[in-house]
């Protein structure tokens, strides 16, 4: 019996050290962040709040916040609202190629005015 407890502790142990490593940069995040909302077909609301326009969404929502320069790093929002703003967009999925239901990205642009006026929207 304490052999299984031993090789349970042991593979749980495993299992959370598989999960640390170094927190991605702001770029990245933010980045994944956007290619969340431009995921197609977009929801009506984040095309709307966001003006996302109908080809190259990612490039310009990256343009317009400055996330595509390689040493960029938030101030305002800040790294843990953008967290915090990311949960409902990877409720379902933490794969990027996963399209965020509308109802989870409606709710991210609605708890998250400082977001969108980042993402250059209206809130």
């Amino acid at each position: 019996m304490l052999h299984r407890s031993v090789r349970a502790a042991a593979f749980s142990c495993l299992f959370l050290l598989s999960c640390v490593g170094p927190p991605a940069p702001d770029a990245e995040l933010c980045r994944d962040v956007i290619g969340r909302l431009c995921a197609q077909p977009y929801c009506v609301t984040a095309s709307t709040r966001l003006s996302l326009p109908a080809e190259g969404c990612e490039a310009e929502l990256e343009a317009r916040s400055g996330c595509n320069a390689t040493d960029f790093a938030f101030t305002s929002p800040t790294r843990a609202e953008v967290l915090s703003c990311r949960l409902p967009l990877v409720r379902e999925s933490d794969q990027r190629s996963a399209h965020p239901s509308c109802e989870f990205v409606d709710e991210t642009l609605r708890n998250c005015p400082n977001l969108v006026v980042f993402l250059g929207g209206t809130p």
